[in-house]
């Protein structure tokens, strides 16, 4: 008789083999790599659930629709836990960032678990399911990520209610006791916390890169009102296509509301005033409080920007959050690009204080090769162009074949900066260096080893990317265009760095040319052909200006 084989949706159990347990995803093995040996090559997985940056847009588009739906409903409940009667302005900006997040989660997990019944539905298994009853809640918004979307318990618990509705009839529901969890935010206070709250209250808060006087300065820009036109997007002209859902959304979007948003004291009206601009820090999108003040000014009517504050900004080609939140507003401040598309927004480029700060400011005081990783989370908690769960795992393995390709003298000047430790990533660090003795961690500042190192190697793109090429860093790209796909845009501008030897396809590609550029690493990167190629790239991503940037600041906030 043949042994009913077991469905992991959360943490693999101790006596897992491969005959006897089939797994859910990859993230079933976080934080187990070393108590199972290959795993990653032993055991069976449910498949990625998108085949194609098509259908990842798809689903971008029906969850975010469904978020944009829902948010009416949820401020009618909100607004009578308040007893505030606000406008839509002020839901659609103060729920949006955690709801989106949270519908895009459930059509991830909904699609694996319509996959996962499409392959092994006729096979009689046995499925561990969480009840019903379970208590998960969380704090902020932030919070949930970090403990919900990215936490396998509470993941197992989502599966639980995805899957029991639609469970095959040969497989069998073994339910374990129900849980509780209440995740906090870390305590906060004293004159630092204080401080923060202050500069966050200015029309032009503190932005990573702009000093204390900057802001204060460029707030006074943007004091007094404005006769400008009002460049908003509204977000319900964004909705389009809507899911199917095979289960009842409300069973974890309703428990699933942070704290914050029912916590934080809200008048019961505002009123309408003369309109006004004002910045908003990045932060807003996990300090729900922070967010709310910011919705309450937009719902009196003033205009918001946003500024640019990473490298994937005007690069991926299916973006899950930013369009929609960011670009939609008043004006969306760039580091050089004017189009990102096929997103529609109030695109202003300006030479980022950020970048301005490093502009040419590499020398090679080390002589090591940086590789730097990226996050590898394997619970998916936005969709976008970027690997899903099972191609991390060629990622990582793509670090060791680049390396492995290096001649050994070049290895032996190699570091490798692995992303910081993520609920649900893969082990990096510990994974890259155990297989590779001669290859050191690369520890402290990122930005001074990649302002004195002789070579970089970003196998991402990202914020590292425009700030190395600010700074004049010499660069070595490489990474998989199928799941780091990039707009229009970019891709044109990657073939130009392709034709010099900066970007690279494959690690091996990559690895050939670092072995004949290395003796002569400064000759390669400061001809012609690619200080053009690279000055290209700056003017398009990562525009700096051979004069202060202060009056092209002001000048252009007097505008907004």
């Amino acid at each position: 008789m043949t042994q009913r084989r077991t469905l992991v949706l959360a943490v693999a159990p101790d006596d897992a083999t491969p005959d006897t347990h089939l797994m859910a995803g990859p993230w079933c093995f976080h934080g187990r790599e070393d108590a199972f040996p290959d795993w990653d090559t032993r055991f069976t997985f449910g498949p990625d659930p998108y085949a194609s940056g098509d259908e990842v847009a798809a689903a971008i588009d029906e969850a975010n629709s469904y978020a944009i739906s829902r948010i009416p409903d949820l401020a009618l409940r909100l607004g009578a836990h308040h007893g505030a009667d606000l406008p839509r302005d002020f839901w659609d900006l103060t729920l949006y960032p955690w709801l989106t997040l949270c519908c895009q989660m459930l059509h991830e997990r909904q699609r694996r678990v319509q996959d996962m019944i499409r392959l092994w539905g006729t096979e009689e298994l046995d499925v561990p399911l969480l009840p019903g009853d379970c208590a998960f809640s969380f704090e902020d918004s932030h919070q949930f990520i970090l403990a919900g979307a990215q936490d396998q318990l509470f993941n197992w618990w989502v599966f639980s209610r995805i899957l029991e509705p639609q469970l095959p009839a040969a497989w069998r529901a073994v339910h374990a006791e129900p849980v509780t969890r209440h995740s906090g935010a870390p305590a906060e206070g004293g004159l630092r916390s204080l401080a923060r709250r202050l500069l966050y209250a200015l029309p032009f808060p503190r932005i990573k890169g702009f000093s204390t006087l900057q802001s204060l300065a460029f707030s006074m820009a943007l004091l007094g009102p404005r006769t400008c036109e009002d460049r908003t997007i509204p977000l319900a002209q964004l909705k389009g296509r809507m899911p199917v859902w095979r289960f009842e959304p409300d069973d974890i979007i309703l428990p699933s509301i942070p704290r914050a948003l029912c916590q934080q004291r809200l008048p019961r009206t505002v009123r309408q005033r003369r309109p006004r601009t004002r910045v908003v820090n990045v932060a807003s999108y996990h300090d729900d409080a922070y967010r709310m003040r910011v919705a309450l000014d937009r719902a009196a009517g003033t205009r918001l920007v946003f500024i640019q504050h990473g490298g994937n900004y005007g690069h991926i080609r299916e973006s899950a959050v930013v369009p929609f939140y960011e670009y939609r507003q008043h004006a969306f401040v760039t580091w050089g690009w004017t189009s990102h598309a096929p997103f529609r927004g109030n695109y202003v480029p300006l030479p980022h204080a950020q970048l301005d700060r490093i502009k040419d400011s590499h020398a090679d005081r080390t002589g090591a090769l940086v590789l730097v990783g990226a996050e590898m989370s394997l619970l998916s908690y936005r969709l976008d162009s970027r690997p899903q769960p099972l191609q991390w795992l060629d990622y990582r393995r793509d670090k060791a074949r680049f390396l492995a390709a290096l001649p050994d003298h070049v290895r032996a000047s190699a570091l490798y900066r692995p992303y910081f430790q993520t609920m649900s990533g893969l082990d990096d660090g510990p994974w890259v260096l155990r297989r590779f003795a001669d290859v050191r961690r690369c520890e402290g500042s990122l930005d001074e080893h990649m302002l004195g190192c002789r070579l970089l190697v970003l196998d991402h793109h990202g914020t590292t990317l425009e700030l190395a090429m600010a700074a004049n860093t010499p660069t070595v790209l490489f990474w998989n265009p199928e799941h780091w796909r990039v707009g229009r845009e970019t891709a044109a501008a990657l073939a130009e760095l392709a034709a010099v030897g900066i970007h690279h396809a494959t690690p091996d590609a990559a690895a050939a040319h670092i072995c004949r550029v290395w003796p002569d690493v400064q000759g390669w990167w400061q001809s012609e052909a690619v200080q053009q190629a690279r000055r290209n790239w700056c003017a398009q991503y990562a525009m700096t200006t051979p004069c202060s940037i202060n009056g092209i600041w002001l000048d252009a906030l007097r505008g907004l």
